[in-house]
C-alpha cells in the first residue's frame, strides 16, 4: 500500500511542476512576443488558462496529502480525541462524495465536448482535453480523502488538529524553558 501512495505523490508533484514550468514558459513567450508591436502570440493566453486550471484541479490531491486544505479545526480543539476522529473521518467521506459527484458531472461535460467536437478558439484543441484535469483532480482528491479517512479511523496517522496543538505546546514549553 505504501509504494502506490508514494508513486501517486511523486506523479502529482511531477505534473504540478511540469504545469508550473509550462506556465513560466508561456508567460515569457507572451511577454517577449509583445515587445515587438504586432507580434503577440494569440495562443499563449489560452494556454495560460489551460495550465492554470490544470494546476488548480491537480492541486486538490496534494492539498489533501499535505493537510493544507481548508478545515474548521478551531471548532474541534475542545472535543475529545474520539469525537475529533469521528469529525475528521466523516468530513473526509463527505468531501470525497462531493468530489465524486463533481467527477460525475465532469464526465458528462467531457462526453458533451467529445460528441459536439467543441474546440478552443486559438489552439483548436478539443475542450475535452483541456477540461480533463477537472475529472482527474476530483478522482485523485476523493481517493486521497478516503484513504486519509481510513488512516484517521485506524489511527495510522495523527489527526491534524492534535498534531498542531502538540507543536504549539512544544513551542510554548521550549520558550518557557529558555526564559527561566
Amino acid at each position: 500500500m505504501e509504494k502506490p501512495l508514494n508513486i501517486l505523490k511523486r506523479l502529482d508533484v511531477i505534473i504540478a511542476t511540469t504545469f508550473l514550468l509550462c506556465v513560466f514558459i508561456d508567460v515569457m513567450l507572451q511577454i517577449l512576443s509583445r515587445l515587438v508591436p504586432g507580434n503577440a502570440i494569440p495562443w499563449t493566453v489560452e494556454m495560460g488558462e489551460i495550465l492554470l486550471a490544470g494546476i488548480i484541479w491537480m492541486g486538490i490531491g496534494l492539498g489533501v496529502l499535505n493537510n493544507t486544505h481548508v478545515r474548521f479545526d478551531l471548532l474541534l480543539t475542545k472535543l475529545s480525541h474520539g469525537k475529533k476522529k469521528i469529525f475528521y473521518v466523516t468530513g473526509n467521506i463527505v468531501f470525497a462524495v462531493f468530489l465524486l459527484i463533481l467527477a460525475f458531472y465532469a464526465i458528462e461535460l467531457l462526453s458533451f465536448y467529445i460528441k459536439s467536437n467543441t474546440r478552443t478558439p486559438s489552439l483548436r484543441w478539443n475542450k475535452a482535453i483541456i477540461r480533463a484535469p477537472v475529472f482527474i483532480g476530483c478522482v485523485v482528491g476523493s481517493v486521497r480523502m478516503l484513504i486519509q479517512a481510513l488512516f484517521f479511523a485506524k489511527e495510522l496517522i495523527p489527526l491534524p488538529i492534535e498534531e498542531e496543538l502538540e507543536k504549539i505546546n512544544s513551542a510554548a514549553e521550549t520558550s518557557q524553558g529558555g526564559k527561566e
